[in-house]
């Protein structure tokens, strides 16, 4: 929960939840209370880190490399230091920007401030652009 003058949209609420924690009225994740009015729950052993999270040591496991989409148009570099590098249409370096893997969950940061999500089914990786 944000003061609606913060959240206007979504790509506005996350980029408040990430860069000023101290206005979020509350948070609720896997259905428990984990920041209330901007500081952690009492009683709670940790509470997610705010700012933008640090690009993560990888180590060249399966999912780093290139991605293809079934036509060609699209392809995903993922490198081991935590950055993409996206090419569309023949275009090179359409998209850069950092990643971060949860899971069969990836999410995208591009250099300019958008942000994506995306989800590894299988051998396949699916993208969505959310800002």
């Amino acid at each position: 929960m944000l003061p609606d003058e913060l959240a206007a949209d979504v790509p506005s609420a996350l980029a408040v939840l990430l860069t000023r924690p101290e206005q979020v009225r509350a948070l609720v994740a896997a259905g428990r209370p984990v920041l209330w009015s901007g500081a952690a729950v009492p009683g709670r052993a940790t509470a997610p880190e705010t700012g933008i999270p640090a690009t993560q040591e990888l180590t060249g496991g399966p999912r780093v490399g290139i991605w293809i989409d079934r036509n060609g148009f699209l392809h995903q570099e993922l490198t081991a230091d935590g950055r993409y590098d996206e090419t569309r249409g023949g275009r090179p370096h359409a998209y850069r920007g950092r990643y971060w893997i949860d899971g069969d969950r990836i999410d995208y940061l591009d250099d300019l401030g958008s942000w994506a999500y995306g989800e590894f089914r299988g051998d396949e990786l699916h993208t969505r652009v959310t800002s």
